[in-house]
C-alpha cells in the first residue's frame, strides 16, 4: 500500500474539526500504510504569536510568516517519501496566492486538495484556489455546489463531492438526555453570530407562545448580541459542546441565499445530528440535501418567518417531539458522516486518479 499524509491547518484555523483527524487517519490505515497526519504548523507557534502585543501585527503575520513559518512548512515537506499520496486541507501556507508549498509537494508525490472553504464559491473569490486546483491531482470538496463552482473554474479535473465526517461517537453518552424546560441551541463560530440578527423577531414570538431557555455555544468571549429575550452564553470547548447540544429540544441555524450560504458544509446541522438534536435550517444547498436524506429535522423555504415560528414553537412544546426528531437525525448521522464510510470514499478517489 502506499504512504498517504494528511496535512491540516492549526486548531485556531480549522472548521469541520473532525475532518482531518486521528480518528479520520486511523480510518484511513485501512487503504494505505503508513498514514501520517501533521499540522501543517504546530499548534504553538500560533500560540506564541498571539502573545504578542497588537504593535507587533507586521511581525506576526509578515516577517514571521515569510521566516519561522516557512521554514517549519518546507521542513515537513522534505520528510515526505517521494511517491506517496499528500492530502492537504485548505492551504499550507494562508494567504499563499502561488501555492509555493503546493508545487513542491506535487513535484515528489501525488497531491490532493481538500477544498472545503465554502468562499470558493463566490466567483470573486474563487481565483484564490486556482494555483491549487491546476496543481492537484483530485480535489476534494464537500458540497455539490463547491463541485459545481470547482468545474467551472477548471474544466477536466477530477473534482470529487465526499461529505465531511462528524465523530458521533463524541456525545455517546448525553445524546438523546434533554433538559427538563424547552431548551433551544444555536452553536457556531464568532463569524456566524450575524445568523442570529435576522432571528430577532422570529425567536420573541416563539418565546411568546413557548418562553424557553435560549443557549448560545460560541467563541472564547461573550458576544455582544442585541436579543429580545434572556440567553445564556457558554464559550465553545469540546466538554461544553458535549454538554450543551444534547441537552437543547432543538438547534436552528438561518442561512443566506447567497453563493456563500449555499454552498456551506453545514457542520454546524450535522453536529446537531450527530447529538440527537433535531434541526430546524434554512432550506438551502447542502442542508437541503442532508435532511432530505436523512428524513429528520426541519428545513425552511425562503426563510419564512411564519414556517420558522411553526416548526420551533412545535419542537419546543414537546418533549416527546424533540426527542424523536434528534433520534432520527442521529441515526442517520451515525452511519452518513461515520469514519469508515468517508475514509472508503477518499480511497476510492484516490485510487481513482492517483
Amino acid at each position: 500500500m502506499r504512504a498517504l499524509s494528511l496535512f491540516r491547518a492549526p486548531r485556531r484555523y480549522r472548521s469541520g474539526d473532525d475532518a482531518f483527524s486521528q480518528a479520520f487517519a486511523q480510518a484511513m490505515t485501512r487503504h494505505f500504510s503508513p498514514v501520517i497526519l501533521s499540522d501543517n504548523c504546530p499548534e504553538w507557534h500560533d500560540d506564541l504569536l498571539e502573545s504578542f502585543p497588537v504593535s507587533l501585527i507586521p511581525f506576526r503575520h509578515g516577517i514571521y510568516s515569510r521566516t519561522v513559518r516557512a521554514m517549519n512548512i518546507r521542513a515537513a515537506i522534505r520528510r515526505l517519501a517521494p511517491g506517496g499520496v499528500v492530502c492537504v486541507r485548505d492551504e499550507m501556507s494562508r494567504g499563499d496566492a502561488a501555492a509555493v508549498f503546493e508545487h513542491e509537494i506535487s513535484k515528489r508525490n501525488a497531491y490532493v486538495y481538500n477544498m472545503f472553504d465554502n468562499w470558493f464559491a463566490d466567483p470573486t473569490l474563487a481565483p484564490r484556489a486556482k494555483s491549487r486546483c491546476e496543481l492537484a491531482d483530485a480535489v476534494v470538496v464537500p458540497t455539490e455546489r463547491l463541485k459545481a463552482a470547482c468545474q467551472q473554474f477548471h474544466p477536466g479535473k477530477s473534482v470529487f463531492r465526499i461529505e465531511e465526517p462528524v465523530d458521533c461517537s463524541r456525545f455517546a453518552e448525553t445524546a438523546g438526555v434533554k433538559a427538563d424546560r424547552p431548551t433551544l441551541v444555536w452553536a457556531g463560530s464568532p463569524f456566524s453570530q450575524s445568523e442570529l440578527v435576522p432571528m430577532r423577531e422570529i425567536l420573541a414570538a416563539v418565546h411568546r407562545v413557548v418562553p424557553f431557555d435560549l443557549v448560545i455555544l460560541s467563541g472564547y468571549r461573550k458576544p455582544d448580541l442585541s436579543l429580545p429575550i434572556p440567553w445564556k452564553w457558554f464559550p465553545y470547548s469540546p466538554a461544553n459542546e458535549q454538554q450543551v447540544i444534547p441537552m437543547a429540544w432543538a438547534g436552528f441555524c438561518w442561512l443566506g441565499d447567497d453563493a456563500y450560504a449555499a454552498a456551506k458544509g453545514c457542520y454546524k446541522t450535522k453536529t446537531y445530528m450527530a447529538a440527537a438534536t433535531a434541526p430546524v435550517v434554512t432550506d438551502l444547498g447542502h442542508a437541503r440535501q442532508v435532511l432530505n436524506a436523512a428524513g429528520a429535522g426541519f428545513l425552511i423555504p425562503d426563510n419564512d418567518a411564519r414556517l420558522w415560528i411553526d416548526a420551533l414553537v412545535h419542537l419546543l412544546s414537546s418533549r416527546e417531539a424533540a426527542v424523536l426528531e434528534g433520534g432520527k437525525a442521529r441515526a442517520f448521522a451515525r452511519d452518513a458522516f461515520a469514519y469508515d464510510r468517508i475514509a472508503a470514499e477518499w480511497a476510492h478517489a484516490i485510487h481513482e486518479v492517483c
